[in-house]
């Protein structure tokens, strides 16, 4: 849950999709944020948000996950996910990211290389690098794979003309925002459960680093 939360707010923060119903403009209005909140809380009262039971085994989940795993790695699955048996779920997260990296995506496996060394090298290692302002690569995706990981609502205008400047449109600049958010949850996923790093990342070896020398700061 953790980890759907996490990627769902990243690509927004990426997009600057607004949280709430209220423009931001409208939101110094303390009658009209109290009223958003009522009626936001109104339809969530009607929502069914009890916990869903998940029926689905292990057995079945790894059957579910072949098809996609056979296709990102030439084989199928041996006993790389056994330490899953007790959470099936999570092998279909994993089925997700691959179907979409691999059928959705419009981003060629170059682009997702670089996105995938650069939230390794991007990941935050100590308080320091999680505020304040810090050096970005003057690559625009390899930028927008930093910011997004370090802090996704730091995106800027000029970081969304160079991506279009790069030849990305609207549904290019969506793909790379969600290749972001895909790294980051499968770089936190691997280490939290044990899973090898290569089950996902289209490299055999991705190995953490300092970012590159940058002519910008994020």
């Amino acid at each position: 849950m953790i980890g759907a939360f996490h990627f769902i707010n990243r690509i927004a923060d990426l997009l600057h999709v607004d949280s709430e119903l209220l423009p931001e403009r409208l939101r110094r209005f303390d009658l009209l944020r109290r009223l958003s909140v009522r009626l936001g809380s109104t339809v969530m009262a009607r929502m069914d948000l009890a916990p869903r039971e998940y029926r689905t085994t292990y057995e079945e989940a790894i059957a579910n996950v072949t098809p996609a795993f056979t296709h990102a790695m030439g084989r199928p699955p041996t006993d790389e996910l056994l330490a899953l048996r007790p959470c099936p779920k999570v092998i279909e997260v994993l089925q997700l990211a691959l179907e979409e990296r691999d059928r959705r995506s419009s981003l060629d496996r170059a682009v997702l290389g670089e996105i995938h060394r650069t939230v390794e090298m991007a990941l935050p290692r100590s308080l320091a690098e999680t505020e304040g302002f810090h050096a970005r690569p003057a690559d625009a995706v390899t930028a927008f794979a930093f910011v997004g990981t370090r802090y996704a609502y730091r995106t800027t205008a000029d970081m969304m003309a160079a991506l279009r400047h790069a030849g990305y449109d609207d549904t290019g600049i969506l793909d790379l925002a969600i290749a972001v958010a895909d790294a980051n949850h499968w770089a936190r996923l691997h280490r939290l459960v044990g899973l090898a790093s290569e089950l996902f990342y289209v490299e055999s070896r991705i190995t953490p680093s300092r970012a590159a020398p940058a002519q910008s700061r994020a």
